[in-house]
């Protein structure tokens, strides 16, 4: 009998510590299944609430890609006569000789070595009409200033600013490739065609690379160096830069003069490329006040007295 009351007593404590483990794993349960959830619904608040603050300062401050992959219509060209556009032209033309990169250019290099051009004023207007760059691109939007060129007086380098209007994009914003590669085709032969004998030339092949997006409504430097110049044959390289140094494009070129140059007259060329005076400084009487070219293009007359 006492045997049959342990075995009771022992079958009974199973029993509840059976019971307090079920009880002990459904509430584990609960809590685990819980906590995932409890997990999911955090993270999708703090994603919520983190697209939400990128989409608004997106918004405000767009990145640079966004610009490229959505960009902005932007008004047309002015009329060149209306009056909105000539202010346009003459607060350009301002802006390039206040371009650090221009001034410092200025600054570090001397008149022995270096002069300026405006090639495309030298182009008579019967002849501009006809012209891609100096007369159809010509004008508010497009190619609003003359180009304005530094070049050494040896003709083996030249820095060629430019100011290049939204009217001139193939992707809304971004300036056509191929605009670019007439800019560089012209300035690039400027170069070669100075180190030629006749001064005539003729593109005989033209590599390009393009290297990051070219923005628009902006001034842009094209630079040119002359690699080597053998009788009829002119190599050179250049490069399309923004104000900021970054380089846009990279090219080289290969100019050849024709044989028949020599029957041709080359003074219209010669002109049309600004090319330096033979002398890099006129010699004028004793006495006689000369011209004195100021940075910007301004003139003073200073009195010789040596």
């Amino acid at each position: 009998m006492f045997a049959n009351s342990v075995r009771r007593q022992l079958a009974a404590a199973t029993r509840s510590s059976a019971r307090r483990a079920s009880t002990s794993s459904s509430t584990a349960s609960s809590s685990s299944s819980s906590s995932p959830l409890w997990r999911r619904v955090r993270l999708t608040a703090g994603a919520t609430a983190l697209a939400a603050t990128s989409y608004y300062l997106g918004a405000l401050y767009p990145p640079e890609f966004a610009h490229l992959l959505s960009p902005r219509s932007a008004p047309p060209p002015l009329c060149p006569d209306d009056p909105a556009a000539l202010a346009h032209v003459a607060a350009l033309e301002e802006e390039l000789h206040k371009l650090p990169v221009l001034l410092a250019h200025r600054a570090q290099t001397g008149e022995d070595d270096w002069y300026e051009a405006r090639p495309y004023l030298n182009i008579p207007e019967e002849r501009r009409v006809n012209s891609l760059t100096a007369g159809t691109l010509k004008g508010p939007g497009k190619l609003a200033v003359a180009p304005l060129v530094r070049a050494r007086h040896d003709a083996r380098e030249n820095w060629i600013f430019i100011h290049v209007g939204r009217a001139l994009c193939g992707h809304e914003g971004v300036i056509h490739g191929g605009l670019l590669a007439t800019l560089l085709d012209e300035s690039l032969a400027r170069v070669a065609l100075l180190n030629l004998p006749e001064k005539v030339g003729v593109t005989a092949n033209l590599t390009i690379n393009y290297k990051a997006p070219t923005r628009a409504d902006q001034f842009i430097v094209i630079k040119v160096r002359l690699i080597e110049a053998q009788g009829r044959k002119s190599r050179v390289e250049g490069t399309v830069e923004d104000m900021s140094g970054n380089v846009l494009v990279e090219s080289n070129a290969l100019f050849v003069q024709p044989r028949y140059a020599k029957l041709l007259n080359s003074t219209a060329v010669r002109s049309m490329l600004g090319e330096p005076p033979k002398t890099k400084k006129e010699i004028s009487p004793e006495g006689t006040p000369q011209p004195v070219h100021l940075p910007g293009g301004a003139q003073t007359l200073v009195k010789n007295d040596s």
